[in-house]
C-alpha cells in the first residue's frame, strides 16, 4: 500500500483537490477571456471551470509511473486500487463542489466538480487509446478549444459542456457520461490498454509513453 501510495503521488493528488476545491470558492468572480473566433471578441472564461485540470494531471501523471515489476505481477489488484481511487476523487468533488455552493453561494464550485468528472474521463479515454503526453496536451486545450469554437454570440454550443453553467443538465449529463467510460476503461485489464506493437520489433506502452524492446 505504501508502494502504490508513492507512486501514484496519492497525497499530491489530494492535496491538489482541496485546493481546487478552496480556490474554487475564493476565485469565483475570476475570469480567463479566451478569444473567439466567431460572433464576439473574447469569452470571459471563468477560472474555477479550469481549476480542476490540475488535478487531473496530477492523477495522470500519479497513473503514468506504473509498469513496474510489481504492478506487473499484482496487476488485478493495482488496476482496481487504481479505479477505485480515481472514482473516489471524482465523487469527493462532486460532494465537495455541491457543499461549497451550498455553504458559500458560489455555484460555479458546482459546475468545477462537473468538469472535473468530465476532464478526468475524457482524459483516461485519450490515454486509452494515445500516449500519456498527448492525453494531458488534448484534455488540457480542450476547454479552450470549446470557448474559441463553441461559442457563438455569447452562447456556448451544446457540445461545448465545460462553460456552460452549473445548473445546465445537458452538461452535467455528458460530464458524467465521460466519466464513466474513462473510469470503465482504466478498470480494463493491462495487456488490452496498455500497450501497442510499433515497427522495429519494439513496443510502445500507451499507458507510460515509455518504449521497450523486444528484440535479443
Amino acid at each position: 500500500m505504501d508502494w502504490w501510495l508513492h507512486v501514484r503521488r496519492v497525497p499530491a493528488v489530494c492535496a491538489g483537490l482541496a485546493a481546487c476545491l478552496v480556490l474554487g470558492a475564493v476565485a469565483d468572480s475570476v475570469q480567463v477571456p479566451v478569444p473567439v473566433v466567431v460572433g464576439r471578441v473574447s469569452f470571459a472564461f471563468p477560472l474555477p471551470f479550469l481549476l480542476p485540470l490540475a488535478p487531473v494531471c496530477l492523477i495522470l501523471y500519479g497513473q503514468s509511473r506504473g509498469g513496474s515489476a510489481i504492478e506487473v505481477t499484482a496487476v488485478r489488484t493495482v488496476r482496481l486500487w487504481d479505479t477505485a481511487f480515481m472514482a473516489a476523487c471524482a465523487v469527493l468533488m462532486l460532494a465537495g463542489g455541491r457543499l461549497v455552493s451550498s455553504m458559500t453561494g458560489h455555484i460555479l464550485a458546482a459546475g468545477m466538480a462537473r468538469n472535473f468528472l468530465g476532464y478526468l474521463g475524457l482524459a483516461l479515454l485519450l490515454r486509452t487509446f494515445t500516449s500519456l503526453h498527448i492525453a494531458a496536451t488534448s484534455v488540457t486545450l480542450f476547454p479552450i478549444a470549446c470557448a474559441a469554437f463553441g461559442v457563438r454570440h455569447g452562447t456556448p454550443a451544446s457540445w461545448a459542456w465545460p462553460l456552460h453553467e452549473p445548473t445546465h443538465l445537458p452538461a452535467f449529463v455528458a460530464a458524467l457520461a465521460l466519466g464513466a467510460a474513462g473510469l470503465a476503461a482504466a478498470a480494463q485489464p493491462l495487456s488490452t490498454r496498455w500497450s501497442a506493437a510499433v515497427p522495429g520489433g519494439y513496443r510502445a506502452s500507451l499507458w507510460t509513453g515509455e518504449v521497450t524492446t523486444s528484440r535479443r
